[in-house]
């Protein structure tokens, strides 16, 4: 069979195995460490000596102090990655110094004392002074067994201070995962505590007009059919530009408007800019039934309700006004009354926290009001937004 001996365009080069690629990244890091201690200690030595009077070749320093620490640098990585393996906590601490760090340490200076006699006989083989292996690394037990066991400490407890760094940072993560499965479970709560009162109140208002208006009931049925659309399309959805909300609250007044004729008037004001800011769904339509309910529902007569929306302290201001109606109740319990309201504000709470606000107030010409502040948050262009189905 013939061997094919063509050479690849793009030959395919051999990986590093990822113990070596954390090895060298390791030595990498930890290198400038231990070239400026050897730096610091030749420049210590030459003080020392021309105290003396008698300093030598500034290279001759620099390859002793090189010979006394190199040695640890290559071995930075692997007592790094040891105690990562073998972290010391408060209740194994003990039991940690011996197994393995003891055993390791013991290995450390013992291969730092062997690096050194054979560096420090190499170098020295040509020079009168020269000394053996032996003496070199006898020397280093006697002199700086106690330098290298710091040495050693010193890497353990970098790598115990990365670990204790990488355990509260993974608690604060699980911490905030923990908060925000919880925020969601609470917006779904509340979402679908108040899907369920909107559609009876709804209900409610088709079944007063079954018998008196037939066909307005069916406008009111067909009304509710496309909500309930607009519904389903955000379930899953927190938040959905303003304009939409608009848009599903200028149908339920259309169904309120069945009921209550021309007695009810209707009115938006909302500034351009606003529309693509990001609320949560069904965040207006509570606070116009209530609206509603309070105003229009229990007086005779006319009732305006408004809406307006508008920029300001670089957020939304959304306000709800009742214009033509008494309000027999301006305090905070009107808020603890009906599910809407309260449901409003803690939907808010959990979205923004204290950085928005539900505020109600009542008018001076007369009526109330509810403003709904919430920080700027717009929909990010390009955004696919579902559009309303036309009304059948």
């Amino acid at each position: 069979m013939p061997v094919s001996t063509e050479i690849s365009p793009n030959p395919v080069w051999p990986k590093w195995p990822p113990p070596f690629r954390v090895y060298s990244r390791l030595l990498i890091v930890s290198l400038p460490y231990w070239v400026g201690l050897v730096a610091v200690e030749s420049f210590a030595i030459v003080v020392q000596d021309a105290t003396s009077g008698y300093i030598l070749a500034p290279f001759h320093y620099l390859a002793w102090a090189s010979f006394n620490w190199y040695g640890w640098a290559l071995f930075t990585p692997l007592i790094y990655a040891l105690a990562r393996r073998f972290p010391m906590g408060r209740h194994n601490w003990v039991k940690r110094i011996f197994v393995p760090h003891f055993f390791a340490c013991c290995v450390c200076v013992s291969m730092q004392a062997i690096l050194r006699g054979i560096a420090g006989s190499i170098y020295t083989v040509n020079h009168e002074n020269f000394a053996s292996p032996f003496e070199l690394a006898g020397e280093y037990f006697q002199k700086r067994a106690l330098a290298g066991i710091a040495a050693y400490c010193l890497v353990v407890a970098v790598a115990a201070f990365a670990h204790l760094r990488d355990e509260v940072r993974l608690r604060a993560l699980r911490q905030a995962q923990l908060e925000t499965r919880l925020a969601s479970a609470e917006l779904e709560r509340l979402r679908m505590q108040i899907h369920p009162h909107f559609l009876f109140n709804t209900l409610q208002a088709a079944i007063t007009l079954v018998q008196e208006d037939p066909q307005a009931a069916e406008d009111v049925l067909l009304r509710l059919s496309q909500l309930l659309r607009i519904t389903l399309d955000q379930m899953d959805m927190h938040e959905v530009p303003l304009a939409r909300e608009l848009e599903f609250l200028d149908l339920y007044v259309g169904i309120q408007r069945q009921r209550f004729g021309d007695r009810l008037s209707f009115e938006i004001h909302a500034d351009a800019e606003t529309l693509d800011y990001l609320v949560p769904p069904l965040l207006l339509q509570p606070l116009v039934e209530n609206a509603i309910r309070h105003g229009i529902g229990k007086h005779k007569g006319g009732d305006t309700i408004e809406v307006f929306a508008r920029e300001q302290n670089g957020g939304l201001q959304v306000e709800v006004w009742n214009t033509n109606s008494l309000v027999e109740d301006s305090n905070e319990k009107l808020f603890l009354r009906g599910v809407g309201l309260r449901n409003t504000r803690a939907r808010l709470e959990q979205l923004h926290g204290s950085s928005a606000s539900l505020v109600f107030r009542s008018l001076a010409r007369g009526g109330a009001a509810v403003l709904i502040s919430i920080p700027r948050h717009r929909v990010q262009q390009g955004t696919p937004q579902p559009a309303p189905e036309p009304l059948a």
